[in-house]
């Protein structure tokens, strides 16, 4: 959430043929670094990137760096892309704070050929029908206080709207039968404002290994380049690198494999030095950890646990037809039922047809 809505609301080094091209890469290089070196790294900057999509990972606590096989990996995880044999369409909509804050997300993921897929990922949080009361005031004194004897004109009310806009272009690459690789482009919108915007660029790296079939690991260098964020008022701040791990392990209950189970955890570490808000911290450093158990029936039906890194509990189930998938999840606020439950609900749509598989080698 932005700053603005809680007031309201209260270089690899690329080979050279000549050493002009070598000396104009060396001073892009050393103008980039100055100037991440005259900006600051905020606190929480990047925090409405950290939303997670899709309800089946949201129900497991937002574990989804190992998991995410399907076009939630293009948010998730991007190497995981490659495990998709069909293209795929994917939406969730969610409300946070009783209807307050809309959150929507919709994704296209498409295997390219055999070993490469691309994805197209749009997120999108807002909140409408903000009260704008900055030329209201009648301030006789003119000392900008609601002072005795002053008052709000309510003609002069306006409303306006917050809003956060996130593209992400993923593409992953399957090296071979084990292990994948990915990377995101994120383009970032932010209008806190009528007058506040701000414009951003970063950068993923990710990787997925199964060293066999039952075990899942994963990994998400996310904003490894320290994403800069540009407000039209001259601010600029740095979303700092987190890395997130992740790892899944399928238990099949029966010898059959009807029944499974499948345990997940993933760890979200940061260099923002946040101290006792973190989990777990040693300086600078400190580790969130997001837990999920899942429950799957042939591959049919699956009923699903988490904790999330604010420490609350989440379920949530979810039913697959040949093309179609839906999943759904709902978290309560501990303690705060003036807040509201979120229900996140996602629908996805597999075009499961020969001509739109993955083309072989």
């Amino acid at each position: 959430m932005t700053r603005f809505v809680l007031n309201t609301l209260r270089l690899r080094n690329y080979p050279s043929r000549s050493t002009a091209r070598s000396l104009a890469i060396a001073l892009a290089v050393l103008m980039l670094a100055s100037q991440l070196h005259a900006q600051s790294v905020a606190d929480y900057a990047g925090e409405f990137l950290q939303l997670g999509v899709g309800a089946r990972s949201l129900a497991l606590g937002g574990a989804g760096a190992a998991i995410s096989e399907d076009a939630t990996a293009g948010y998730w995880n991007p190497a995981g892309l490659g495990a998709l044999q069909f293209p795929m369409v994917t939406a969730m909509h969610e409300t946070r704070f009783d209807g307050t804050v809309q959150y929507n997300y919709g994704a296209l993921a498409v295997p390219l050929d055999a070993r490469s897929t691309v994805a197209l990922s749009i997120l999108n949080i807002g909140i409408s029908g903000i009260l704008d009361t900055r030329n209201a005031l009648v301030d006789a004194n003119l000392n900008g206080q609601l002072d005795p004897n002053e008052y709000l004109d309510y003609n002069k009310v306006s409303q306006f709207s917050n809003y956060d806009w996130v593209a992400l272009l993923s593409f992953a690459k399957v090296f071979d039968s084990t292990l994948s690789w990915g990377v995101n482009a994120k383009i970032i919108y932010r209008r806190l404002d009528p007058q506040t915007t701000a414009t951003g660029l970063g950068f993923d790296l990710a990787a997925r290994y199964k060293p066999w079939d039952a075990l899942t690991l994963g990994a998400v260098a996310q904003d490894i380049t320290t994403t800069l964020l540009s407000y039209s008022t001259g601010t600029k701040e740095l979303v700092s690198p987190t890395i997130k791990l992740g790892a899944a392990y399928v238990w099949n209950i029966t010898g059959d494999g009807a029944h499974r189970l499948m345990p997940t955890v993933d760890a979200d570490l940061r260099f923002e030095d946040r101290g006792s808000v973190a989990q777990v911290h040693a300086g600078p450093i400190s580790a969130d950890l997001h837990e999920g158990l899942e429950y799957q029936f042939k591959n049919l039906f699956a009923l699903r646990g988490g904790y999330n890194d604010m420490n609350m509990w989440s379920v949530g189930a979810g039913i697959r037809f040949s093309k179609l998938h839906i999943d759904y999840a709902y978290l309560g606020f501990n303690g705060q039922d003036q807040l509201g439950a979120t229900h996140r609900v996602s629908l996805s749509f597999l075009l499961d047809q020969p001509k739109w598989h993955r083309k072989g080698e």
